[in-house]
């Protein structure tokens, strides 16, 4: 049974990102769209980016078995690690000017106890997947990509 995870992401954590192909990966790297807010099935907007606390407790390949691609022609692929303190950083850049801030939250729930999210706050106010795209929202994109280890096959 899988130890009980605190209830703050610390910065020394690291998270998967599930990656889907093809419109996850761009030449063989994980692209900037692998971190898009999506429109649920339920007609709810996310305001996090869904990752999983990355620990040997659990098995990603297992645990995500289960997940569907919401893009048509995609398919489960993969994971890419993120280390927390290196997402929280991203804020620090000078093109957000301090109007950015970024977190990995818990979003625990029965069947992922070690699920999370990355979520992202422009002028005090939280993006979701109907916040319209801007420049700030494209860098973000790029730096999550960019900070992300190889892609590990399922």
């Amino acid at each position: 049974m899988p130890e009980t995870l605190a209830n703050v992401v610390s910065d020394e954590e690291k998270v998967a990102r599930v990656i889907f192909s093809p419109s996850y990966i761009y030449k063989g790297r994980v692209a900037p769209t692998a971190f898009r807010w999506e429109i649920l099935p339920s007609g709810d907007a996310e305001d996090y980016i869904s990752v999983l606390r990355f620990h040997s407790e659990y098995n990603i390949d297992e645990q995500t078995k289960h997940f569907r691609a919401r893009t048509e022609g995609d398919s489960r692929y993969g994971y890419a690690v993120l280390e927390a303190k290196d997402i929280r950083s991203i804020k620090n850049n000078f093109v957000l000017e301090n109007r950015v801030g970024i977190d990995v939250l818990p979003f625990p729930s029965k069947r992922l106890p070690n699920h999370a999210g990355i979520v992202v706050d422009i002028n005090n106010t939280r993006v979701t997947a109907s916040t319209p795209v801007t420049p700030e929202l494209m860098f973000i994109q790029k730096m999550l990509a960019s900070i992300c280890n190889d892609i590990v096959k399922f």
